[in-house]
């Protein structure tokens, strides 16, 4: 072999290396980026506040409160449900007459503009073991008592009623808890709005609507 034959040859096995290490580098770079896809995949979701500068956000709990017309309204993201995206609804009632709700109203806001209503009652046993009871996070009775000592809120389990009565009725300086769940979104809206529409006093019938807003973060 001539040495410009020899030298065509070595520039041949020299480009042949390059391209397999160029080849190599891509592909392993690929599948580290895929195993990291596939790893803040796996990570769990995690309901956490917006921040609003009209609320007040709990440190522990992530819980949202506002105040508006002597009302003051209250959610808490329960992270120990994992079929449904759930929360326990607070109301308590600063005025001096009676409020009232209908708590089935109580509706999901996703990013699309969707609505989404309540997991009825009747289908609690398809969601929730047969002896789920719903409860607040152990933290949280801490959480509002920094924010507000006057509002006693204890962490018992709360009963299912027996009965289902639309209407709702909070006495004057009383509070009320219930609890909402709702589906987990198929189209994965990260950015939610719970809706607690239309309490009204039952002194002059003006209406108070609450809007609370939440994103799904992966921890």
């Amino acid at each position: 072999m001539t040495k410009s034959g020899q030298k065509l040859s070595i520039i041949g096995i020299y480009i042949s290396q390059m391209f397999m290490i160029l080849t190599i580098s891509v592909f392993l770079g690929g599948c580290a980026s895929f195993i990291d896809s596939v790893n803040d995949f796996l990570r769990p979701e995690r309901l956490v506040p917006v921040f609003d500068p009209d609320a007040h956000i709990t440190p522990q709990t992530g819980a949202v409160i506002y105040a508006k017309n002597g009302i003051v309204a209250i959610a808490v993201p329960l992270h120990d449900v994992k079929n449904v995206d759930g929360f326990a609804i607070i109301l308590h009632n600063r005025t001096n007459h009676w409020v009232s709700l209908i708590k089935e109203d109580c509706q999901m806001l996703d990013q699309s503009g969707e609505i989404v209503k309540q997991i009825d009652k009747s289908q609690y046993s398809f969601y929730f073991s047969k002896n789920f009871k719903p409860k607040l996070p152990p933290e949280f009775a801490a959480d509002v008592f920094r924010w507000d000592k006057t509002i006693r809120i204890q962490g018992d389990p709360a009963v299912l009623p027996t009965e289902d009565f639309k209407k709702t009725n909070i006495m004057p300086k009383n509070t009320h808890k219930f609890f909402v769940y709702f589906k987990k979104r198929i189209n994965k809206s990260k950015n939610l709005r719970i809706i607690v529409p239309r309490i009204t006093s039952e002194f002059n019938d003006d209406q108070t609507t609450f809007v609370f807003k939440f994103r799904m973060q992966r921890m």
